[in-house]
């Protein structure tokens, strides 16, 4: 009994042993690649902070603050005074450049589009650092990071605008090169008169697309695409249609489209129904209340599959 006992303890050591460093690895994969995957469903912001002479500043502190969740991400310029903040949450932010010796500069409600890249820059003067400077300048239009042509449309603007089957797709004509064949269906979707499997279409980043048809898997009526597959527009925060992109934004020629979630809806809506929002608001203080509220409000705006 003992030598059987010994020889089972042994074997067992020996597979943990070799387990351990695969398992570790593959932690550490995911770990990388996590982030690497969801940078298609986020921003960027990126900019130099110099003097009132036009010199660099090295060091100094650039804070982002997302208004909407409240978090904040601290950066330090480098030698050439510059600072870079990808991988984002799209939404309203708050910027803030400052660096001893010289007053504090803010920049206030920029939005962040999804895919978007914004150039910030701030130029300090001296001053004491308790001093702040409120800067309510818009952030440009134009783009001149990149080459990308395109734009999103926001939550409130696909609600707002009267929309065919409650799919958000039938608003990709908005952008230009964009059409769809009359009839609709799949395979009805191009840009610029190439083939409709030639777009891109992304959910939070991430490929959607079926293998076989190339179209998309989300609001797509093609082989692996039905009801239980459609998003709630009150689920989609907004989504963006680029043309021109870059090579990390996918491998076809065609649009690349990109839907971003908004995260309590992610929780919520899709593809979890009703049961996500009762679990996540049961144990709230507000109490039921609050639970028969937000389920009423879900199903009055078309609940899991409209």
């Amino acid at each position: 009994m003992n030598s059987v006992t010994l020889r089972i303890s042994s074997f067992v050591y020996l597979w943990v042993r070799r387990a351990i460093p695969v398992l570790g690895l593959s932690l550490l994969l995911l770990l990388v690649s996590v982030p690497a995957l969801a940078q298609g469903g986020t921003a960027r912001v990126l900019g130099t902070v110099t003097d009132a002479s036009g010199a660099p500043i090295s060091g100094a502190t650039v804070s982002i603050t997302d208004i909407d969740i409240g978090a904040t991400r601290t950066l330090t310029t480098d030698q050439s005074g510059e600072y870079n903040a990808p991988a984002l949450r799209p939404g309203n932010k708050k910027i803030r450049a400052e660096y001893k010796g010289f007053k504090a500069v803010e920049r206030e409600n920029v939005r962040l589009e999804v895919g978007q890249e914004a150039r910030i820059d701030f130029t300090l003067h001296p001053g004491a650092v308790t001093e702040t400077v409120t800067v309510e300048v818009a952030v440009p239009l134009v783009e001149t990071t990149h080459a990308e042509q395109g734009g999103s449309l926001s939550n409130q603007t696909i609600n707002d605008l009267p929309l065919n089957g409650r799919n958000y797709q039938n608003l990709l004509t908005l952008r230009p090169g964009v059409t769809i064949y009359s009839g609709g269906g799949g395979w009805t979707q191009s840009s610029n008169g190439i083939r409709p499997d030639d777009n891109m279409y992304l959910v939070d980043g991430l490929n959607e697309n079926e293998p076989w048809t190339g179209m998309s898997i989300v609001n797509g009526n093609s082989l692996a695409g039905d009801v239980q597959t459609f998003i709630p527009l009150d689920a989609i925060q907004e989504f963006r249609t680029a043309q021109n992109v870059r090579a990390d934004s996918g491998f076809k020629p065609g649009s690349v489209v990109n839907d971003q979630h908004d995260s309590w809806h992610r929780l919520c809506v899709w593809p979890h129904g009703f049961l996500g929002c009762e679990k996540l608001f049961r144990h709230s203080v507000s109490g039921v209340s609050t639970v028969s509220a937000v389920l009423e409000a879900v199903r009055r705006h078309g609940g899991r599959s409209a």
